[in-house]
């Protein structure tokens, strides 16, 4: 087991560290162009080759730290649909490179669990029914509610639900009978060349059965050789009693955009893009149905078509802005007309985007609405890494987010007086005091106590460590384990809570 434990951790760790340096350093050295296709291409291959190695360090660390129990489940309310769309979402991109169709029956139902680490468990076993099936072939992904046979047999009705049940399967290779317990251990895979051949490490599985053990599951593999596989697990179902003191589930603070178009596919078309975004949407037919929908529903923005029947979108658009309850709300018109120059951005609209809709054009009008204010919004960056500071400051730069950076604890004590951030991105380990003495030092601050925070470390945190680290509303990141995007995603959603509420204070105020 420790030389094959050897020999996949080190071809792992040399050969993309091989592509690294080869591609990085040919564009260094300036033979290549980095705008060039070539350059472009050398790139992606660094990029690429990064992520295996993220996906290699982050697998060995999981895995010990589970198992030893020092990783704390989050647990919240979360909806089962909510947790399989996003793992479909995760990896369509890769069953649509390996030509697989992905076929998904979901529910709706409630758990209590760590949303992260499920999605994470779901998108391991697809991602390994992805890798062994051949071209042209189907994977499934399921979930149902079993029933508790006590609790029938005693009441003569289905009372509850006792679990659900996830099934993960494929039409692959399969499985021998003498490895179907043994490839949930540690470093074990069917053939030892799946390493190489694969993108395998051998520890996704028992991370798997890790994660589902600490939810009180259980974990387990139905295959024939040559006809494919089924992965199932089991997670106890959340009782109604128990949800008296839950927070809202994650999906209910997520930024709501009602779409109004008289086109039902243009509708649907909108529907799936934001809901692959992340956005929660309604959509409705006419501009009489969007005054009532954005009375009711105070939706965070509105995308609104302008040539309707009955009830044009300019129309439209004057009802909204004459009522108190809808006039702040932004709304991005979104039409086959093209602007003019007397139809320009103003305070009835923000943006234009053009039908036929491209999709990174509507997306970055829709998140440039969602955080639009009287003033830039100031986030300040506490991070000693140079090269990380850049990189997260040239994405705020995309956002017109005002970025100051901090290096050391001191400087970011100082800032702060300084700056006075709409949010507060901190590392802990920092020279000249840690993050939790920049803490402690605004806990005791009047006017800086509330400030909105992100953890943003590579740092493992206790629980107690966590309650030490409590500002204005605070969040956990955990560096290495979530994507650009998914830093991307949380902080533009805090950063659109605060200036949504921060609005609203407002408004009571006067």
């Amino acid at each position: 087991m420790k030389d094959e434990f050897i020999s996949v951790v080190s071809h792992e760790l040399r050969t993309p560290l091989t592509s690294i340096h080869g591609s990085l350093g040919m564009l260094a050295s300036g033979l290549i162009q980095p705008d060039s296709e070539q350059g472009k291409r050398l790139l992606q291959i660094a990029v690429d080759s990064t992520e295996r190695l993220v996906r290699l360090i982050n697998d060995i660390l999981d895995i010990e730290r589970i198992e030893s129990g020092k990783v704390k489940m989050e647990k919240q309310n979360c909806n089962v649909a909510d947790l399989i769309a996003e793992a479909v979402n995760v990896m369509q991109p890769l069953a649509d490179r390996a030509g697989i169709t992905l076929s998904v029956s979901s529910i709706s139902q409630q758990i209590w669990a760590d949303p992260d680490r499920i999605v994470q468990t779901l998108t391991n076993l697809l991602s390994n029914a992805i890798k062994f099936s051949p071209a042209g072939s189907t994977v499934w992904l399921s979930a149902e509610l079993r029933w508790g046979e006590k609790e029938v047999e005693s009441w003569g009705e289905k009372i509850a639900p006792s679990h659900i049940l996830f099934q993960v399967r494929d039409q692959g290779r399969g499985i021998p009978i003498d490895k179907l317990e043994s490839i949930f251990e540690r470093f074990q895979q069917v053939d030892s060349s799946d390493a190489r051949n694969h993108d395998g490490t051998g520890l996704g599985l028992a991370i798997c059965k890790s994660i589902v053990q600490q939810h009180g599951g259980r974990i387990w593999v139905d295959s024939e050789l040559g006809k494919g596989s089924s992965f199932y697990f089991s997670l106890p179902v959340l009782k109604f009693s128990d949800t008296s003191d839950l927070e809202p589930s994650t999906s209910d603070r997520l930024p709501l955009v009602l779409v109004c178009d008289d086109d039902p596919e243009i509708r649907n078309e909108l529907q799936t893009l934001l809901e692959k975004r992340h956005y929660r949407v309604v959509t409705v037919a006419d501009g009489e149905e969007a005054i009532a929908a954005a009375s009711h529903q105070r939706p965070d923005a509105i995308l609104l078509d302008l040539l309707m029947p009955g009830m044009n979108g300019w129309e439209t658009m004057a009802v909204l802005k004459e009522r108190a309850d809808t006039r702040d709300i932004p709304i991005i018109i979104c039409s086959v007309c093209t602007p003019t120059t007397t139809n320009q951005p103003n305070q009835d609209f923000v943006n234009w985007v053009s039908k036929p809709l491209e999709e990174s054009l509507l997306v970055q009008s829709l998140r440039q609405a969602l955080t639009h204010s009287s003033k830039r919004v100031r986030v300040l960056l506490v991070e000693d890494d140079p090269s990380l500071a850049e990189v997260l400051q040239t994405l705020f730069e995309l956002h017109d987010i005002t970025t100051f950076h901090a290096r050391t604890g001191r400087e970011a004590i100082r800032l702060s007086q300084e700056v006075n951030p709409d949010l507060l991105i901190l590392d802990l380990i920092l020279p000249e005091g840690d993050g939790f003495a920049v803490v402690e030092w605004l806990q005791k601050h009047n006017q800086l106590c509330k400030i909105p925070l992100m953890i943003y470390s590579a740092r493992e945190l206790e629980e107690s460590e966590r309650q030490r680290l409590k500002l204005g509303h605070t969040e956990f990141l955990k560096k290495g384990q979530v994507t650009p995007q998914e830093f991307e995603n949380r902080v533009m959603n805090l950063l659109h809570q605060i200036t949504r509420h921060s609005g609203q204070d407002g408004n009571n105020d006067n």
